[in-house]
């Protein structure tokens, strides 16, 4: 009979050995599938940081480069104004009308401060601002016309 009851030992010994051998298999792979999962977390959070600082250095780049283009759109605007003035004021006879600018820019005449039309006369004290999409640039001129 002790042969048989080491028999049925070992048989039993072995079931034990096979199940926790699989059951420790089985957690390990679990384990390693979770890991994957924080892995790829980890790799997302690290390419959404990379992305967003990029994104936060080249925004007010970009934006510079589209409020350049509106500068000059505007710098145009307030030198065509002046040009109409200085002709206006050179040229007594016909006088040309305002200009008018089909991009949307505007344009306003100041003189002596106050917003007024292309001052005529003796003296060539004006200002005129243009401005575009919120970008203001200005010309100015002293002096008498010749």
């Amino acid at each position: 009979m002790s042969v048989a009851k080491n028999k049925n030992r070992i048989i039993k010994n072995s079931y034990r050995k096979i199940l926790v051998f699989l059951t420790l298999n089985l957690k390990t792979k679990e384990i390693q599938r979770g890991s994957i999962i924080v892995f790829t977390v980890l790799m997302l959070a690290a390419i959404l940081t990379i992305t967003l600082t990029l994104t936060r250095i080249f925004i007010p780049r970009i934006r510079a480069l589209g409020e350049a283009t509106d500068s000059v759109t505007a710098i145009f605007a307030a030198d065509s104004a002046m040009e109409w003035c200085l002709y206006n004021n050179r040229e007594k006879t016909p006088s040309l009308p305002q200009p008018t600018l089909s991009n949307g820019a505007t344009y306003q005449i100041y003189s002596d401060g106050s917003p007024s039309a292309c001052p005529g006369g003796e003296s060539a004290n004006y200002r005129t601002v243009g401005s575009y999409r919120g970008v203001s640039r200005s010309f100015e001129v002293s002096g008498a016309p010749e």
